[in-house]
Order: C-alpha cells, then sequence, then structure tokens
C-alpha cells in the first residue's frame, strides 16, 4: 500500500458520500468490482449531454470542438490518476476493448511466445486466443495463484524466453484480489526485450496508480467498476516509446491524422490511434464526471486505504466463521471465500433475497466481496453472517 498523503476517511465523511449514491438505499452494494454505484453527478453529467444532443443540432464546427473538448479534458484527467501524459491516453469502452488493441496489435509472427497467469480474466486470455489462432503464436501460464510477490516473479520469469514478446497479466486478480508485483515483472520480461500489457480492471479508482513506477507498456482500464462511472466507457496507456511498437487493429477517424486520394494515409503518432470514430458523448461526459468525483472529492489514496482496512476486517470475520479465504496476504479491495463444495450461485441468489449483492467465482466455487470505500463495517457483518447461515443453516 502506499502511503496515504491525506486525512483519511472518517465516517462522517463516508456517510456523505453515500448519500451521492442512491443504489446504496436499496442494497448493501459488495460487487463494485463488477459494476460500482454511479454518483449523482455522474448521471447529471450524462444527463445534461443527453438533453444537448436533443436540444441542439448535432451538428456543425462548433459541436466538433465541443466533443473535442470533452475527449481532451477526459484523457487528460484520467492520465493524472495514472501519472502519465495525456498524449499516451486512448479513450476505450472496455478493459477489454483496450486488451484487445494492444494485444492484437503487436508484431507477431509465427512461432513467438506470449506470456500469461493462472489468474486471469477472460479479457485478457480471449485477445491472447485470438493472436494464437491469427498469428500462430504460443501461449505460456505462469501459476501464480495465491504465491507471495516473490514467488510470482519467479514463476513467471520461468516461462520467459528470447521468443517472448508479450506477457499480459492482471494488476489485482478478479478471482481472489490477489495483487501482483508489476514493477518487477516488467523488470524481468524486459529483460528478454518483451512488452508488458496490464489488465487493470480491478485497479482504476481502487488504488492509486503510476505507470512511471509501474514500468509496464500498456495498461488498460474501465470506468464503470471501481471508478463508478457509466458502463462502455474505458481507457488504455500506452507508453509513448511503445506507440510505434504496437499495430493498429482498427482503422478509423480518431485513428488517422489524415489520408489521400491514392491510398496513403498517416496514423497518429500517440496511443489516440487506438480510439474508434463515432464516440457517445454521454458516456465519455460521464466518465469525466466520474474520474473528478472520485479525485477530487473522495481521494484515491483515501479511498484505497479505507477499501484495504475493510478488506482486512472481511479476511477476519471470515476466518472467525471458519471460512476459507481464497484472498492472499498481498491484495487489494477484493475479498474471496471458498464455499467447500457448496453452491456459490445458490449462495448469491440467497444473499440478494436479502438486498446483499456479491457476485461468484465459479472457477474456485466461491464468492466474492468487492470492499468500496463506502462500504461499512455493518454491511460486512451482516453479509458474512449470512454467508456463513448459508452454509450452516
Amino acid at each position: 500500500m502506499r502511503e496515504v498523503t491525506s486525512a483519511p476517511l472518517d465516517e462522517q465523511a463516508v456517510e456523505a458520500f453515500r448519500s451521492e449514491l442512491p443504489a446504496l438505499k436499496s442494497v448493501a452494494y459488495l460487487n463494485t468490482g463488477t459494476s460500482g454505484p454511479m454518483p449523482i453527478v455522474v448521471a447529471d453529467a450524462m444527463t445534461a449531454e443527453i438533453d444537448e444532443q436533443r436540444d441542439t443540432p448535432r451538428l456543425g464546427a462548433d459541436r466538433g470542438e465541443r466533443v473535442r473538448e470533452l475527449k481532451r479534458s477526459t484523457r487528460l484527467a484520467i492520465a493524472k490518476c495514472l501519472g502519465c501524459d495525456a498524449e499516451e491516453i486512448a479513450l476505450t469502452h472496455n478493459t477489454t476493448e483496450g486488451m484487445n488493441f494492444a494485444t492484437l496489435g503487436v508484431n507477431w509472427q509465427p512461432g513467438d511466445e506470449a506470456v500469461t497467469t493462472n489468474v486471469e480474466h477472460p479479457g485478457a486470455l480471449y485477445p491472447l486466443y485470438a493472436a494464437r489462432e491469427r498469428f500462430n503464436i504460443t501461449i505460456k501460464t505462469a501459476a501464480v495463484a495465491g504465491k507471495d510477490p516473490e514467488a510470482c516473479v519467479e514463476q513467471i520469469t520461468r516461462q520467459l524466453s528470447s521468443r517472448t514478446k508479450l506477457v499480459s497479466l492482471s494488476h489485482v486478480s478478479f478471482q481472489t484480489g490477489q495483487l501482483l508485483p508489476i514493477h518487477q515483472i516488467c523488470d524481468a520480461a524486459h529483460a528478454v526485450g518483451a512488452l508488458v500489457l496490464v489488465d487493470g480492471a480491478q485497479t482504476f479508482g481502487a488504488i492509486p496508480l503510476d505507470m512511471d513506477s509501474l514500468g509496464c507498456d500498456a495498461y488498460a482500464v474501465s470506468g464503470q467498476k471501481w471508478l463508478c462511472g457509466p458502463e462502455g466507457s474505458g481507457a488504455l496507456f500506452v507508453r509513448q516509446e511503445v506507440v510505434s511498437q504496437l499495430r493498429i487493429v482498427f482503422a478509423a477517424y480518431g485513428t488517422m491524422e489524415g489520408h489521400n486520394d491514392y491510398g496513403g494515409f498517416q496514423v497518429r503518432g500517440n496511443a489516440q490511434r487506438f480510439e474508434q470514430g463515432t464516440t457517445n458523448p454521454a458516456e465519455i461526459a460521464g466518465q469525466l464526471a466520474a474520474v473528478r468525483w472520485l479525485a477530487d472529492n473522495v481521494g484515491i489514496d483515501r479511498a484505497s486505504e479505507r477499501s484495504y482496512a475493510l478488506a482486512e476486517h472481511t479476511i477476519a470475520k471470515m476466518k472467525e466463521r471458519g471460512l476459507a479465504v481464497e484472498t492472499p496476504s498481498s491484495h487489494a479491495g477484493l475479498v474471496t471465500a471458498s464455499l467447500g463444495g457448496s453452491d456459490a450461485d445458490l449462495a448469491v441468489r440467497a444473499l440478494r433475497e436479502q438486498s446483499i449483492s456479491i457476485r461468484s467465482i465459479r472457477q474456485l466455487g466461491a464468492v466474492r466481496l468487492s470492499l468500496g470505500f463506502f462500504n461499512t463495517y455493518e454491511e460486512i457483518d451482516t453479509c458474512v453472517e449470512a454467508i456463513d447461515a448459508v452454509l450452516r443453516p
């Protein structure tokens, strides 16, 4: 955990922020790792943009410049959260889209190798499978589940070779909340000339991030999870020195600087080459509002500190009741408990009837709690008791 640089969130501040999240009124919202509750300011920003489209002509240079400025402001706000330059940010629709652009953009040759891990989301795996089908590459999998950071680096390093072109992995495992040592992994991968692509779906808005410190080459994020933004929003960071090494896999107005009548075109020289053409300004306006709300009002440092404390409390409560915690000591805001053969989906449905929202991890036969800064200790205690009651009615 990075040192918190501002005053921690006290209970009064948490209650104030909870009042800005109407979805919390009807449910114990412990599933932010899927989709976070939407703040009022985000919905208002999206509504205002829709109203603008309804009431004014959607044409002309003025509107085009307004949308371009909205995109510029959003890239800048996201870049500030990621500790990078705005020119290194492409706006996407979700994490998986960014993972596809970066994975399929590698200059693959038959026999090249990619390395991933055994804790990955399909959003990282499926683009690799597509690359294998298209380019006849080999995918190697490092067994890192539940291992300490040093062992994770060792397992990944064993899979690296002179043929490794890409290491593609999660910063935080969606299955258990395991936090992987990205900086050390990047050092090992770069030593053999490989690029490193990181799935940041479970980190953006959840923990402080700095691309220079991490050292990765590309980092894909979503807007609807810990950021509490709209669905259909996200971003892809591509380090400026790496941009020219990745080919475009989707050619659109947004990817080009220009073209001529003879079939020639010039691709943008920054991460915007991975952006598409026409987008929905309402989603972008919502994403911008979400970034500003979380980063400027709540504070990502403070949100991260509280989420971690809630996760530690959850782990302790689960262990008190004899639940098998799958989350390792190096973790973020996700906590997973195995149900020992019991139906995890059944448990999720049973808790939903009690207005408690969690999700199942079918690969592990487990349930997962996502601990947002806005959650309360009382919600967690009630949830753990409910899980225990499902197992021992």
